[in-house]
This record gives structure tokens, C-alpha cells and sequence, in this order.
């Protein structure tokens, strides 16, 4: 029985209408803020012309349309319900003229034709398709991987399925020390399960934070009645007669006994659409800056993307993704003359990738991070690094610093700052005045002094704790 109803979502007829439209694969953060933006810039658009927008179509595999996965933390620890994780209430789509064909997916596209083949068995005719396909929880393929009471924790029927066990007072195992890892654990600990996170590595959040942010974490999820295991890696997963989950095997021998097990060891873009269609993939579905993919009329944006050799799971530039694909097909008409087509391609907005850097809270943890801070032994000689530590309050802030630029920061408990170090990160800039008071904050600072040295070299890479747009 599901703990949480589905929101409906009235899916309307999906047979041909007389004029082809925008259909968009994926109901998803990015799918859904996409056709309600797209929308909107349709209803406002000031163009003098008697012709028609093209219809707009959103297509979702799950009944349950446009929520935000970031959300399902809190719903999965009893914090909120389902209800509040909706992006848009149903009557905005209905408002804004959007059909929406909920509950059903799209087993191929005709790039020749241009349209697709619904899981019921009809074709959609498309003028213009946009992939929001997100991506896939990723699964590691031990022994007994597929055994039932393996779990990963993605969707809303992943919560349900995980809050059952925690209201009986099951035992867990959670493979993965990263952000999802870690919020599944509190979440369900919370909810009365006996949890355990097994790490790969040395520390969670090691990708993250440094090692004193970490230790304090980790005293934090042993107060909070999380079990961890370091340093593990597993060998298999073991079951019983029946093919049900018993507990963990590691590589040194020990084994870990549990009742069901959430795999949380990150997410892949879902592709294989793309792929069987003829479209350029790599690790994800190849564009442009402007969304194009290598086939005529089919656009992509989101988790499912590559640019560049770059892949995103982050919020921000998701919606800047969005925000670019409006842009190019806000002014799309039923017929539209190719001297419209060249006048609004020069109000298309490219999409520039830009460092990030972000607040989290793990279960009500505050943490944060930005820029380089992890550093190899030729490397370290030339980084001095500032530290402040409020051992009562558990506040921890460090701060790299490389030939008079701040290069890397890691705060812990009071994270206030961290767009003050963020954005002098990002601007490159020389803190040679404000030096000796950085580490006290904005405040302390003469940061009209800072100037940016070299706005055009290339941006420090950012390590940066934060919730996904899948």
C-alpha cells in the first residue's frame, strides 16, 4: 500500500493533432520547469503576428508529474509530505494550455518522421522534441544485486518502500558516504531503522570536505545514531533461501548483517533513447550551447546532458539550461518564414557553464565547500592553509591559499561566509589586503581593495555539497 498518493494529473488524448508541437520526454525538474517557462514566455511574448504558438506536450513515465526529488529527504525522515514537493500545481499546466500524458513513456523516436512511439501503442507527431530524460540511480552490479531488499533511493516509490522497513525497526546498510547516501541514513534513522553507512573510502563527503569538516560529521551521525564503517569495500551482497537481502560480505572477511540495503553510490544519464535513436552520446547525450543534439529539431537539457566533456546534477545550471532552450524556442509558430527564424535567433541566450559552489544541510547539518581542497604532495608545498575552529559550537572553517588568492574553502556548522569565499574564488581575486582578517569574514574585510587579476584564466574546479536536480 503506497504511503504517499500520487498527485493526478488529467493525461489528455495522445493522438495526432492537426499540427505538431514541442513535445518534451521527461516530467522531471528539468521537464517540467521547461514546458511551464516555455509556456509563459509564449503567453507574454509582445510579437505582432496572427499565427499561432506551437501546442506544447509534456510526456512523464511516473503518475506523479514535476516534484522535486531534492524534497524526498525530508519526506523520506517524516519532516514533510509528498504533497509539498510539487514544483507547480496541476491547474498551471491546465492554465497555460500544457498537455500532459502522465503515467507513460516513449519506447522510440522516428527522427525521419519526426515523432515518437508511445508505451500504449500510439505516435506523436513532433516539430520540436526536447529530452529531459535525467538520469539513472546507479547500481553496482555484486553478487545478489538484484535480490529483494535492495533498494536505491531516486523515485517516491523508493520512499515508500523504505519507510515500511524503518517503521518495523529494520536494520540497514547504506553503500555510499556522499551527500544522498548520508540523508537517506539520518532520514530513516529518524524514522526508527537501525542504520549503518559502508564507505569506500577513508571519510564521508570525502570528494566534499577535508578531513577535520569530515570528523566532525562523523561524530554528528553518531549522535544521531548512524552507524559507519570506513574504509570498506564490498565483496558481495549475501541473502537467504529466498533470495532476500541478509547483510553485506566486505573484502576482508567481516560481515555486516542487515535487512534490506539502499544503494546510494550515485546517479548515470539516461541515454539509451538517444542512443537507439542515432543521436551523438558519450557519457551523456551530446549538445551544444544552445541544447541542439546532433539530430535536427531535437534538443536535450538536464542531468541527461554532456557538454563539453561535462555533465551536471547540479540545480543552477539545470534551470540555466532551461532558461537558454526558452530562449531559442519561445517564438516557435505553427509556420513561421525564415526571415522570423533569423530574427529571433539573435535573442538566443547561450548556456555558459560556471563554477558552483553551494550550501547543504545533511539532516539539518551545515556544511559547505568551494573551490580546490584537495591537494597532492608537489602541490601542498606552495598552499597555506588558515583554520578556525569553534570546538563548542562545532564550527570549523579552513581556507587554501595559493600566491595571494583564495583557491579552496570548507566550512562546517556556520557556513554564513561561504558566499563571501565563493565569490572570491570565482573572481580570482587578490586578497594580498584583507589577508590577515579573511578568516573572520566579509565584515573584517576591505573588499574594495580585491581586484581580478585574470578574469579570463581558468576557473579552479569547485567541490561543492548540494542537493540533485534529478
Amino acid at each position: 500500500m503506497s504511503l504517499y498518493l500520487p498527485k493526478p494529473v488529467n493525461a489528455q488524448s495522445s493522438k495526432h493533432r492537426a499540427t505538431a508541437g514541442i513535445v518534451i520526454i521527461g516530467a522531471g525538474m528539468a521537464g517540467s520547469r521547461f514546458a511551464i517557462e516555455l509556456a509563459r514566455a509564449q503567453q507574454h511574448n509582445t510579437l505582432a503576428s496572427s499565427q499561432a504558438h506551437l501546442p506544447i506536450t509534456l510526456i512523464s513515465k511516473e503518475p506523479q508529474v514535476g516534484y522535486n526529488r531534492i524534497m524526498l529527504s525530508p519526506v523520506l525522515s517524516g519532516e514533510s509530505i509528498f504533497e509539498e514537493t510539487y514544483l507547480y500545481e496541476q491547474s498551471e499546466y491546465e492554465q497555460l494550455g500544457i498537455t500532459v500524458l502522465a503515467g507513460t513513456s516513449v519506447d522510440a523516436i522516428n527522427t525521419n518522421q519526426q515523432s515518437i512511439e508511445l508505451s500504449d501503442g500510439q505516435t506523436l507527431a513532433y516539430a520540436d522534441l526536447v529530452l529531459a530524460t535525467g538520469s539513472n540511480a546507479r547500481i553496482i552490479p555484486f553478487p545478489n544485486y538484484d535480490a529483494k531488499g535492495v533498494h536505491v533511493f531516486r523515485e517516491i516509490a523508493d520512499v515508500n518502500a523504505l519507510i515500511e522497513y524503518a517503521r518495523q525497526g529494520k536494520k540497514g546498510l547504506v553503500i555510499g558516504g556522499g551527500v544522498l547516501g548520508l540523508e537517506a541514513a539520518c532520514a530513516l534513522a529518524s524514522q526508527g531503522a537501525d542504520m549503518t553507512v559502508v564507505h569506500v573510502d577513508s571519510y564521508v563527503l570525502n570528494r566534499q570536505l577535508d578531513l577535520p569538516a569530515a570528523h566532525l560529521l562523523q561524530e554528528e551521525l553518531s549522535c544521531r545514531g548512524v552507524g559507519l564503517e570506513v574504509s570498506a569495500s564490498t565483496e558481495c551482497i549475501t541473502v537467504n533461501n529466498q533470495y532476500e537481502v541478509s547483510g553485506l560480505l566486505l573484502k576482508n572477511g567481516r560481515a555486516l548483517p542487515a535487512d534490506f540495503i539502499v544503494m546510494a553510490v550515485g546517479v548515470t544519464p539516461s541515454i539509451t533513447l538517444a542512443k537507439d535513436s542515432g543521436l551523438d552520446v558519450n557519457r551523456g547525450i551530446i549538445v551544444d550551447n544552445f541544447m541542439h543534439t546532433s539530430c535536427p529539431h531535437i534538443y536535450a537539457i538536464g542531468e541527461c546532458i554532456e557538454l563539453d566533456g561535462e555533465l551536471f546534477g547540479m540545480v543552477a545550471p539545470v534551470n540555466q539550461q532551461v532558461d537558454t532552450l526558452v530562449s531559442v524556442l519561445k517564438d516557435k509558430r505553427v509556420s513561421i518564414s525564415s526571415s522570423l527564424i533569423k530574427e529571433t535567433k539573435n535573442n538566443w541566450h547561450p548556456f555558459i557553464s560556471k563554477p558552483l559552489s553551494l550550501k547543504l544541510k545533511v539532516s539539518g547539518i551545515a556544511a559547505f565547500s568551494a573551490g580546490q581542497i584537495d591537494f597532492d604532495d608537489s602541490e601542498i608545498e606552495q598552499v597555506e592553509s588558515v583554520i578556525y575552529k569553534q570546538t563548542s559550537l562545532n564550527h570549523y572553517l579552513c581556507l587554501y591559499i595559493k600566491a595571494d588568492k583564495l583557491i579552496g574553502t570548507v566550512l562546517y556548522g556556520d557556513v554564513s561566509e561561504g558566499g563571501f569565499y565563493s565569490q572570491l574564488i570565482t573572481d580570482n581575486s587578490d586578497i594580498s589586503s584583507m589577508k590577515e582578517t579573511l578568516i573572520f569574514g566579509e565584515a573584517y574585510c576591505d573588499s574594495e581593495k580585491t581586484t581580478v587579476t585574470d578574469s579570463e584564466s581558468t576557473l579552479p574546479s569547485v567541490a561543492s555539497i548540494v542537493g540533485e536536480a534529478s
